[in-house]
Formats: C-alpha cells, sequence, structure tokens
C-alpha cells in the first residue's frame, strides 16, 4: 500500500470558503470568514510557464498544480471547490477545478490553482 509522501509536502494551503449571500442587486455575494476553514499540507508546482513556451502564449494569469495531503492538519477530510479562496505563503489563488487523486490511492491529491501575473 502506498503512503502520504509527507516529506514533500513542505507548505501549508489555508483553504477559506465563503459564506453566499443574494447582494442588494440579488447578484451572489461571497463573505470569506478570517479564519481557514481547513489547514493542509502541499507542494506548489508552476505549470503554466512551460505551457507559454510551448504553444507561444502571452498569458496575465500563472497556473499551478499543488499537491496536497489527502487530510488536513487536524487529521479530517477536506473539500475545495471554484468558489473557495486559497492562501499558501502569503500568497493569495483562485481555485479553478476540483482535487483530483494523483495515483487513486488516496495519498496524494492534486488541486490546480490560478492567480494573476505580478
Amino acid at each position: 500500500m502506498a503512503s502520504t509522501p509527507w516529506h514533500l509536502l513542505t507548505q501549508t494551503m489555508d483553504i477559506y470558503t465563503a459564506t453566499w449571500s443574494a447582494g442588494t442587486d440579488g447578484v451572489p455575494v461571497g463573505t470569506f470568514p478570517g479564519t481557514a476553514s481547513a489547514s493542509v499540507q502541499c507542494n506548489v508546482q508552476p505549470t503554466s510557464a512551460s505551457d507559454a513556451l510551448i504553444y507561444g502564449r502571452d498569458t496575465t494569469t500563472k497556473l499551478f498544480d499543488v499537491y496536497c495531503a489527502p487530510i488536513t492538519n487536524a487529521g479530517a477530510t477536506w473539500t475545495i471547490t471554484p468558489k473557495d479562496k486559497v492562501i499558501i505563503s502569503g500568497v493569495q489563488y483562485r481555485v479553478a477545478g476540483q482535487p483530483r487523486d494523483l495515483i487513486t490511492m488516496g495519498t496524494v491529491y492534486v488541486v490546480t490553482l490560478e492567480r494573476d501575473q505580478d
């Protein structure tokens, strides 16, 4: 049985889940809490730089694959959706999809995140 490679997950991903309500014009408005809903050990890897070179793309959005532990730092399962906000090492990211099970054994999940280019 495979085990989670904890020694490679050297960063912490804080997930903030918004509370949604209707704004004054009826458009949904998300309010994020001051504390994270979950904290997960992870490792961030940029992916968009190679895409830009291969496809000759000049983009203002950077993509990242984030390899994550299957449980939070508190030992619970976690979820993430494109409506959530993520902060890793003081940098805020947008969620670009659902977590994927890297090797279908529940040991490492991969989430694609994005942020605007500096």
